[in-house]
């Protein structure tokens, strides 16, 4: 084998495409989740990625009350839970109090703690102080490879501030010796599903492992993703979801909802201010919703458009805890910025 051959077999090794496909855990009462368990410590975020529906939230921002947090990792851990990460729909290092979050899930005794970011404010100091607070991996979020792109993806003209964080990253783990891991993640749209390669050229070195994901609709809140960013290779007539079935996924304010990208709250079904997470995890309304997805009766919920990838009428599941009344359909700021770009 030549030294170019082997060097692209271990590219090969550090790259996946992230798909969903667990069918043993499909049951009304599966196993409470060892792994897969988001705290969204906020929602805010600093970036406008033109394939997420933070663009177009109109839910409240806000921070989660620690105590409330701490008391829900607990009891996760109680229950079997071992993995945790603080992120969900909003930018976890715009929260000062994200190494305080990681250090007490570590003292509780999660053995894997980790982070999704976009990077761009994951400077040298932040960087040190969630690691040694005892972070297990960080992934930073890149949507494309090279400025140009990235600036019309994300919104913003961040990408050359995030390689520097990402190196910065590489460089900290050499001089400190700690094991933690770091990861790429890119979203691919047809803007960039023929760029893999180019992940491999910009990224060889600074990660472990490159993940790509095909753009969805943002658990049915963005449905125009079909029509303007769907990859060309992604030809799944539906998509599948172990979420239901196998995630915990926590709002900061302190409710479970189904999705963990639930950018408006259409999909709680408990609030845990009021109930316990095993109560609200196993309660009425989560079983409910795992016997429609068993059943492929989702029409009137977020998860019907989601699943069937198309636009579906939808209403919240807990009306009481959503701004949103009903789901309508706007598809003005991806079309225009798409319009714009002329790519």
């Amino acid at each position: 084998m030549t030294e170019q051959m082997g060097k692209q077999v271990d590219l090969q090794e550090r790259v996946r495409l992230k798909t969903a496909s667990r069918d043993e855990l499909y049951s009304l009462t599966p196993p409470f989740p060892k792994s897969n368990f988001l705290m969204e410590l906020s929602n805010a975020c600093n970036h406008a990625c033109i394939f997420c529906a933070h663009q177009k939230m109109q839910r409240k921002v806000g921070k989660i009350d620690q105590k409330l947090a701490f008391d829900i990792l607990q009891q996760a851990y109680d229950l079997g839970t071992r993995e945790v990460g603080f992120y969900a729909t909003g930018e976890p290092f715009l929260v000062p109090e994200l190494p305080e979050y990681i250090r007490k899930a570590k003292e509780i005794g999660y053995s894997y703690v980790y982070l999704t970011s976009n990077g761009s404010l994951a400077t040298p100091e932040r960087i040190r102080a969630v690691i040694d607070a005892g972070l297990d991996s960080l992934k930073f979020s890149i949507n494309a490879p090279e400025r140009e792109l990235y600036k019309f993806i994300h919104g913003r003209d961040d990408f050359d501030k995030v390689m520097e964080h990402l190196k910065y990253l590489n460089q900290y783990r050499n001089e400190s010796g700690k094991d933690f891991k770091i990861y790429v993640t890119g979203i691919l749209t047809r803007y960039t599903e023929k760029l893999k390669d180019e992940y491999f050229k910009v990224f060889d070195g600074l990660a472990d492992q490159i993940v790509f994901k095909y753009v969805y609709n943002q658990g049915g809140y963005m449905p125009e993703i079909e029509t303007y960013l769907r990859c060309e290779s992604d030809t799944a007539p539906r998509r599948r979801c172990n979420l239901p079935f196998d995630a915990i996924s926590v709002t900061w304010e302190g409710y479970l909802s189904v999705e963990n990208a639930d950018y408006e709250n259409m999909l709680v079904v408990a609030d845990l201010n009021k109930v316990s997470l095993k109560d609200g995890w196993y309660g009425e309304k989560m079983t409910d919703m795992r016997r429609r997805f068993l059943e492929d009766d989702l029409g009137g919920t977020l998860c019907d458009g989601c699943v069937h990838r198309c636009l579906r009428p939808a209403k919240p599941l807990t009306p009481e805890c959503s701004q949103i009344k009903e789901y309508t359909f706007d598809d003005s700021l991806v079309r225009e910025r798409v319009q714009k770009a002329n790519l």
